[in-house]
C-alpha cells in the first residue's frame, strides 16, 4: 500500500493545486521543520493561520479524486484544513456539522438552531457543500447539507473561501468539503463509541443517546472500511427550562432518529493504477408529540401574537424525515500511458428526499386576485422533495518547463445532471382547526412546488501554475461554463388554490392556469488569476481573483409565478461574481496569525420578499469585508486564540445603496478560546462565541417596498469542552451555552414570521466514550 496509506485530499485539493502548483523550496522547507515539532505538542486550532499547515503533505488518491501532491498553505486564498481532532472536541453531544463549522470557520454564517442550513453564507454569497468531493449543493437546495452526515465519521473539512472558476458553478462564497473516514495503515482498525446528551435540568424528554461502530483493513492491494452510528435527540429546552416548540418553517430535529453509514473499499491495480469507491447513506425522522401553538381557533393566523410554547397532544400524519445517499467511483493513474501525467476520473451519483413539518399558506389578495367573503384563505400543506444528480469529471495534470520555469498544467471537463421535483401535500383543514394546529392528516389533494426540472451544467477548464522564482508564484485559469435547464408544464401552486377557494362560489368559476414548459441555455467563460509571495521565510502575501457563476433555484423561483409566466433564458438568468482577496498570514515564534480583506460584485440579487417569494433582481451588488485570526503559545500547555470576520454589502435600488441583511451576511462574528493541554494527552477548552447586533439593513430598506429585511440582536455564548484520555479509550465532554444564555440565533430573529422567533437551546451537556482496538 503506497499513496493512499498517506493524508489525501480530495477534489478540493485538485482545485487548490489548479490555482497553485506549490513547489516547495528551502526555505519554506526549513519552516514547516521549525514548525511541526511545535505543532505536534500542542493541539492545533482551526483558527491557526495556513502558514502553520506546510507539513500536511496531501497525495493521489482514487476515492477522493485528487491528481498531484501539494502544499495547501501557499494557496493564494483564505484555506483551512479543520481536523479530525477538532471534529471530535467539538461534536461531543448532539452538535451537528453546522453547530462545529459555524464555531471553527470565521466567515461562515452561524448555526440556525434546526435541520437546516438556509441562511448560511460566506462572503454574502453561496457555498458548494462537497461530500468527498461530490456535490451536496445543487440549483435546487433543501438547505440540508449539513445534516448528512454523523460527525464522528468525518477525518477533516476542506475550506475554500471566496469564488473559484476551476470548480464550477454554485460556489462564489467558497467551497466546504467533507472528507469521510478512510483507511490508514496496513491491518485492522476498530473502534467503538457511545455518547448521551442532556438539557441543563435533565428533563427526560431531552436525553439523546448515540452508538457507533466502525471496522476495517488494510491489506497490500485491498483496503476497505465501514462506519455505522446510530443516534436520538430528545426535545430542546430553552434557558428557562421550557420545551422550545416545533420549527414550523425549515423543520428542526427535536425528537428524531438517525442512521449514518459511510463505507469505502479500493484496490490498487497496479504501483500506479488505483480503483476506490464510497458509499454514503445517512436518513433521520423525527417522531414528536409536539406542535407549535397557534391559539384557540387558529388566532395566531388572525393576528394574535404566538405564545411560542410547545404543545403536548400533536398528532401529525406524516413526520419529516431526510434520506440521502451518494456513490462515488474513482479511478486514477499517477503515470497514465507512461508520460508521467496523471488522470483522475470520477463518476458519482446522490439522491436526496426530504418532508418538511406541515405549515400554512395563505392565499393573498395580489394583482387581480380578491377574496370570496365566505372563502377559507388558509391552506394546510406539507412539502416534500426529491433531488436526483449525477456526474462525471475527468481531470489531467501534467508538470513542464515553461520559458525556464517550473509549470504544473490542469485540464479537465465535468458533466452534471440534476432532476427535482417537489410537491405540497394538502391537509385536512377542519382536522386542523379543531385541534387548534395540532393534527395534520392528508387530505388528498397533491399541490405543485414548482415545476419538475432538469438542469445540465457542462464545464471545461485548463490553468497553469508556474513559480517564477522561489519565493513568487503565479497561477492563472480558465474555464467554460454552460448551464441549461427544463422545466415541465406545471400549474402554480397559488393557481390550485385559488380554484379550489373559488369552487364554493356560484358567482366565480375560476379557472387554474398553467406555466407551459420552457428551457434555459446560458454559458459564461470564467478566469482566474493569483499570486503568492514569501515576503520573509515566516510571512507571505497573497492576492487572487476569481470568477464563480451560481444557478438561481430555478424550481423554487417558479414556485410562486403566476399563469402565463414565460419560462426561458431571458426570464430566469444565472449570476455571475467577480470575487477579489487580499491577504497576509505568517508564524513568528509562538504566534500564528492571518489576516485578509476581500470585495465581491454581481449585477444581479437573489431575495426573498417580504412575501417570501423568490425572485432575481436586476441590479448591482456589492460585498465587501475582512476576516482574520490569531493563535499564541503561551507554553508548552497553554494555547489562547481568537477570530473575527465582518462583512458588509449593499444592492442598487433606485439609485441608493441600500444595506444587505443578515439572512445574506453574516453579521459580525467573533471567537475566542483558551487551551490547556495535559502532558498525558487530556486538555479542556474554554470558546465563545459573539455575534454583533446590526439594526442598518432593517431601516434602510425601508425605501424597499419588498423587502423583508430584520434587525438582529447581538449575544455571546461560551461553552467548555475537552478530552480525557482513559487507561482504555478516551472520554469527551461539552457544557454548551454555559452561562444558559437566553437569546436567538439570527435564523430564527431574520426569517419568516412570528412563530419562528424560537429562543435557542438553554445550557445542554454532551459525554462520550470512544475506544479503538
Amino acid at each position: 500500500m503506497k499513496s493512499h496509506h498517506q493524508v489525501a485530499l480530495s477534489v478540493l485539493t485538485l482545485c487548490i493545486s489548479q490555482q497553485l502548483y506549490a513547489q516547495t523550496n528551502d526555505n519554506t522547507a526549513s519552516v514547516a521543520e521549525d514548525t511541526s515539532a511545535e505543532l505536534a505538542s500542542s493541539a492545533a486550532s482551526t483558527e491557526t493561520p495556513n502558514v502553520t499547515l506546510d507539513t500536511i503533505k496531501v497525495t493521489a488518491n482514487a476515492r477522493t479524486g485528487t491528481a498531484l501532491a501539494q502544499k495547501i498553505s501557499e494557496m493564494p486564498a483564505v484555506t483551512q484544513v479543520i481536523t479530525e481532532s477538532e471534529i471530535q472536541m467539538q461534536a461531543t453531544g448532539n452538535r451537528t456539522t453546522g453547530d462545529v463549522l459555524a464555531q471553527l470557520i470565521p466567515s461562515l454564517g452561524t448555526s440556525s438552531g434546526s435541520t437546516s442550513n438556509y441562511g448560511t453564507t460566506m462572503h454574502g454569497r453561496p457555498v458548494q457543500f462537497l461530500l468527498n468531493g461530490v456535490p451536496l449543493s445543487g440549483s435546487r437546495s433543501l438547505s440540508r447539507e449539513l445534516n448528512s452526515i454523523d460527525t464522528s465519521q468525518l477525518e477533516r473539512v476542506e475550506v475554500l473561501s471566496g469564488a473559484t472558476s476551476i470548480y464550477g458553478a454554485g460556489a462564489s462564497g467558497g467551497l466546504i468539503n467533507l472528507v469521510t473516514k478512510s483507511l490508514v495503515g496496513y491491518g485492522p482498525i476498530r473502534q467503538t463509541r457511545v455518547g448521551v446528551s442532556s438539557s441543563r435540568d435533565f428533563d427526560s424528554d431531552s436525553f439523546g443517546y448515540n452508538v457507533g461502530q466502525s471496522l476495517g483493513y488494510g491489506g497490500e492491494r485491498v483496503y476497505g472500511r465501514l462506519d455505522v452510528d446510530y443516534e436520538t435527540k430528545g426535545g430542546k429546552f430553552d434557558s428557562k427550562g421550557d420545551r422550545v416548540s416545533p420549527d414550523v418553517n425549515q423543520t428542526d430535529q427535536q425528537d428524531t432518529e438517525s442512521l449514518s453509514v459511510n463505507g469505502s473499499l479500493g484496490v490498487e491495480l497496479t504501483d500506479t493504477q488505483r480503483l476506490d469507491l464510497a458509499v454514503t447513506y445517512y436518513k433521520d425522522k423525527q417522531d414528536t408529540d409536539y406542535g407549535p401553538d397557534y391559539g384557540d381557533g387558529l388566532a395566531v393566523l388572525y393576528g394574535a401574537s404566538p405564545s411560542l410554547v410547545a404543545i403536548d397532544g400533536a398528532n401529525v400524519e406524516n413526520q419529516p424525515y431526510t434520506e440521502k445517499s451518494s456513490v462515488n467511483l474513482n479511478y486514477s493513474d499517477d503515470d497514465f500511458v507512461g508520460s508521467g501525467s496523471s488522470l483522475s476520473l470520477t463518476g458519482y451519483y446522490r439522491n436526496e428526499k426530504g418532508r418538511f413539518y406541515p405549515s400554512v399558506k395563505a392565499v393573498t389578495e395580489q394583482d387581480d386576485y380578491v377574496y370570496y367573503a365566505n372563502g377559507n384563505p388558509y391552506f394546510i400543506t406539507q412539502s416534500e422533495a426529491e433531488i436526483d444528480v449525477m456526474g462525471l469529471r475527468a481531470a489531467m495534470q501534467t508538470e513542464t518547463e515553461l520559458a525556464g520555469k517550473k509549470t504544473l498544467f490542469s485540464y479537465g471537463a465535468d458533466f452534471e445532471r440534476e432532476n427535482s421535483e417537489q410537491t405540497y401535500d394538502g391537509q385536512d383543514f377542519t382536522a386542523f382547526y379543531v385541534s387548534n394546529g395540532l393534527t395534520a392528516k392528508t387530505n388528498g389533494l397533491t399541490y405543485n412546488a414548482g415545476p419538475e426540472t432538469t438542469i445540465d451544467k457542462l464545464g471545461a477548464f485548463v490553468n497553469a501554475d508556474v513559480d517564477l522564482t522561489d519565493k513568487w508564484h503565479t497561477s492563472a485559469g480558465v474555464r467554460y461554463q454552460k448551464l441549461s435547464s427544463d422545466t415541465d408544464a406545471f400549474v402554480p401552486v397559488y393557481e390550485q388554490m385559488m380554484e379550489e377557494y373559488y369552487a364554493n362560489d356560484p358567482t366565480n368559476n375560476y379557472e387554474a392556469g398553467t406555466v407551459e414548459a420552457g428551457s434555459t441555455d446560458h454559458d459564461k467563460v470564467l478566469f482566474n488569476l493569483g499570486t503568492s509571495y514569501q515576503i520573509t521565510p515566516k510571512d507571505q502575501l497573497f492576492a487572487n481573483f476569481s470568477q464563480g457563476l451560481d444557478t438561481a433555484d430555478i424550481q423554487r423561483a417558479l414556485r410562486d409565478v403566476r399563469a402565463g409566466f414565460v419560462v426561458n433564458s431571458d426570464n430566469v438568468q444565472p449570476i455571475a461574481t467577480n470575487n477579489y482577496e487580499f491577504g497576509w498570514q505568517g508564524k513568528h515564534g509562538d504566534t500564528a496569525a492571518r489576516l485578509s480583506g476581500f470585495y465581491n460584485e454581481s449585477d444581479k440579487v437573489v431575495r426573498f420578499t417580504d412575501s417570501y417569494t423568490v425572485e432575481v433582481v436586476d441590479t448591482d451588488e456589492r460585498v465587501y469585508g475582512v476576516e482574520g485570526s490569531l493563535t499564541h503559545d503561551l507554553s508548552d500547555q497553554w494555547q489562547v486564540g481568537g477570530s473575527v470576520a465582518y462583512t458588509r454589502g449593499q444592492y442598487d435600488y433606485n439609485g441608493d445603496w441600500l444595506e444587505l441583511d443578515a439572512v445574506r451576511l453574516t453579521p459580525l462574528k467573533g471567537t475566542a478560546f483558551a487551551q490547556y493541554n495535559f502532558d498525558e494527552g487530556s486538555n479542556i477548552r474554554l470558546q465563545a462565541l459573539a455575534v454583533g447586533g446590526d439594526d442598518r439593513a432593517s431601516k434602510d430598506q425601508q425605501k424597499d417596498p419588498d423587502s423583508s429585511a430584520l434587525p438582529v440582536t447581538g449575544y455571546m455564548t461560551l461553552d467548555v469542552l475537552g478530552q480525557v484520555e482513559m487507561p482504555v479509550g478516551r472520554v469527551g465532554y461539552g457544557i454548551y451555552n454555559l452561562l444558559n444564555k437566553d437569546y436567538l440565533t439570527v435564523y430564527h430573529q431574520t426569517t419568516y414570521g412570528d412563530l419562528n422567533r424560537l429562543p435557542a437551546a438553554g445550557t445542554t451537556y454532551g459525554l462520550s466514550y470512544t475506544v479503538d482496538y
